[in-house]
C-alpha cells in the first residue's frame, strides 16, 4: 500500500508541475520577459510530461532500450531519420515544387523563439507546440527546425518503435516459423507511423516562416491539425500494438491460486 501511495503522489506531483508550466506559458505574453517565461514554462511542462510517461506507459517499453547495441541502433536511427534526413529530403522536394524558399549563406544553429499574440488559451497552446525551437541550416538551402513538442514526441515514438521491433525479434527467436507472420504487421504499423508522423512535422518546420503560414485560413489548417494530432495518434497506435504483443491468457485457461493451494494440500 505504501508503494502504491508513493507512486500516486509522485504522478500527482508531475501533473501539478505540468499545470504550473502551462500557467507560466499562459501568462507569458503579458509578462515582463516573454521569452524567459515561455521558455521556462515549456521546459517545466515537457520535462514533467516526459518523466510522467517514463514512469507509466513507457516504463516497460524502455526496458528494451537496455537490450544492447541493436536496440540503441534502432532508436537513434529512427530519431536521425525522423528529425533530419526526412526534413532535408522534403525541403528539397518543396524547393523543386515552389522554387527557392530561402537561402542559407553560412551554416548555423540557433535557439529560435517567435512571440505570439494576443494572450489567451489559443496562444498558450501555440506557444506550447512551437516555442521555443532549435533551428539550423547549411548551404545551399537546407534547413531544419525542431520545437520541444517535436523533440519530445520524437523520443516517445522512437522508444515505442524500438520496443515493438525488439519485442517481435524476441518472439520470433522463439517461434522460428512465425517470423514472417509476426514481422509483416509490425513493419506495416511502423512504416505507416513513420510516414504519418514525419511528413506533417517536416512540412510545418521546413519553412522558416511556418509560424505565420500556419494561421492562413485555407489549406494550412489541415497541416496545422496534422502537426498537432498525428504525433500523439501515432504514439497511441504504437503503444496499443506493443501491448498486443503481450497477449493475456483467457480467464477460462487461468489456474486460480485457490486451486493450486487445494492440490498442494
Amino acid at each position: 500500500m505504501k508503494d502504491t501511495s508513493f507512486f500516486s503522489s509522485s504522478l500527482l506531483r508531475y501533473l501539478i508541475l505540468m499545470l504550473a508550466g502551462f500557467f507560466i506559458i499562459y501568462i507569458s505574453p503579458s509578462s515582463p520577459d516573454y521569452f524567459l517565461y515561455s521558455t521556462f514554462g515549456n521546459l517545466i511542462f515537457w520535462s514533467s510530461l516526459l518523466i510522467l510517461l517514463i514512469k507509466t506507459v513507457l516504463r516497460k517499453p524502455l526496458h528494451y532500450l537496455k537490450k544492447g547495441r541493436t536496440a540503441l541502433i534502432i532508436f537513434f536511427s529512427y530519431l536521425s531519420i525522423h528529425y533530419f534526413v526526412y526534413s532535408i529530403a522534403l525541403e528539397r522536394l518543396l524547393t523543386g515544387f515552389y522554387g527557392i524558399l530561402f537561402t542559407v549563406q553560412n551554416p548555423f544553429i540557433t535557439f529560435s523563439f517567435t512571440p505570439l499574440y494576443p494572450a489567451g488559451l489559443y496562444t498558450a497552446v501555440m506557444n506550447l507546440v512551437f516555442n521555443p525551437s532549435i533551428a539550423g541550416g547549411f548551404p545551399p538551402n537546407y534547413y531544419f527546425e525542431l520545437s520541444l513538442y517535436a523533440m519530445v514526441m520524437g523520443l516517445i515514438i522512437a522508444t515505442l518503435v524500438t520496443a515493438n521491433i525488439m519485442r517481435v525479434l524476441e518472439i520470433s527467436s522463439r517461434l522460428t516459423r512465425t517470423k514472417v507472420i509476426l514481422l509483416a504487421p509490425l513493419l506495416g504499423v511502423i512504416g505507416g507511423g513513420s510516414c504519418c508522423i514525419s511528413i506533417p512535422i517536416i512540412l510545418a518546420t521546413v519553412i522558416p516562416t511556418a509560424n505565420s503560414l500556419l494561421f492562413l485560413p485555407i489549406g494550412d489548417t489541415a497541416l496545422f491539425l496534422a502537426y498537432i494530432l498525428l504525433p500523439p495518434i501515432t504514439a497511441i497506435g504504437l503503444k496499443l500494438n506493443y501491448d498486443a504483443l503481450f497477449p493475456k491468457v483467457p480467464k477460462e485457461f487461468r489456474i486460480k491460486d485457490e486451486m493450486i493451494t487445494k492440490r498442494k494440500n
